[in-house]
């Protein structure tokens, strides 16, 4: 049965790959052809904007608030065999938005880390 693209439930597939990109940085989804990796990619993308959209309603009175997604966090790069950024690739591979320098207490000048298990501690999964 065929949903319409503007109703979660024609995402499901897209949504239970997400859902562990969220705990599992680095979490790689093969495609059979780079094709196919590109409409996946661009499946996640249009999941993440109807949610946003979605959100977006129930706090439209609020000035100046923008609707968020749990899967903002999510950048999805497209990759050959090589793990190399790839256009023609057909592995998409879900990585953490973080922090790209060092976060620094201003009161004791030591370093921040984030917290362990965070979306953006790095993990030594790597």
């Amino acid at each position: 049965m065929s949903h319409k693209r503007t109703s979660p439930s024609a995402y499901t597939d897209v949504k239970y790959v997400m859902d562990l990109a969220l705990t599992k940085p680095g979490l790689r989804y093969e495609c059979d052809s780079p094709g196919k990796a590109i409409n996946f990619k661009q499946r996640c993308n249009r999941y993440r904007n109807l949610l946003r959209d979605m959100a977006q309603e129930t706090i439209m009175h609020v000035p100046g608030q923008r609707a968020e997604t749990a899967y903002d966090v999510l950048v999805i790069r497209q990759v050959n065999a090589a793990a190399e950024s790839d256009r023609q690739g057909a592995i998409l591979v879900f990585e953490h938005h973080k922090p790209e320098g060092r976060i620094i207490d201003p009161e004791t000048g030591q370093e921040i880390a984030p917290p362990i298990g965070s979306l953006i501690d790095g993990g030594d999964d790597d």
